[in-house]
């Protein structure tokens, strides 16, 4: 026999000896199997409730922040919109109107980038050294 099989065998054992004892405790004192089942429910909840409250920590913040700055990833770094060759017209029509195909728009500042002057101007004067 081998280790696996008598693991099942053993637990098949004691499930079977378990569902015995609640149908025999069951059939003497019915309102004492019920009051045993309402207090392994309620400890279990009470349970679930304190690993959820533990557990969460900033869970859903965290995924909505994630979220957005992978939305942000796949615009930056999305592949430009390749134009077939049956549509040179347009882009030659596009050119005369704007000046520029809109294949070769500037790109737009980032808006969480920013400049910060300093002394640009001054030089060191070296010979007070």
């Amino acid at each position: 026999m081998s280790g696996r099989s008598f693991t099942l065998v053993l637990f098949l054992l004691v499930v079977g000896l378990a569902v015995f004892q609640l149908v025999t405790s069951a059939v003497q004192d019915p309102a004492g199997v019920l009051q045993n089942i309402l207090t392994i429910g309620i400890v279990l909840g009470a349970f679930y409730l304190l690993y959820k409250l533990f557990t969460r920590s900033g869970g859903s913040n965290t995924r909505a922040s994630y979220n957005r700055a992978a939305k942000q990833s796949k615009r930056k770094y999305a592949k430009p919109n390749v134009t077939p060759l049956s549509n040179k017209k347009h882009l030659q029509d596009a050119k005369g109107k704007k000046g520029r195909s809109s294949l070769f728009k500037k790109k737009r500042k980032q808006s969480h980038l920013t400049v910060i002057e300093g002394k640009k101007g001054k030089k060191k004067d070296r010979a007070s050294f």
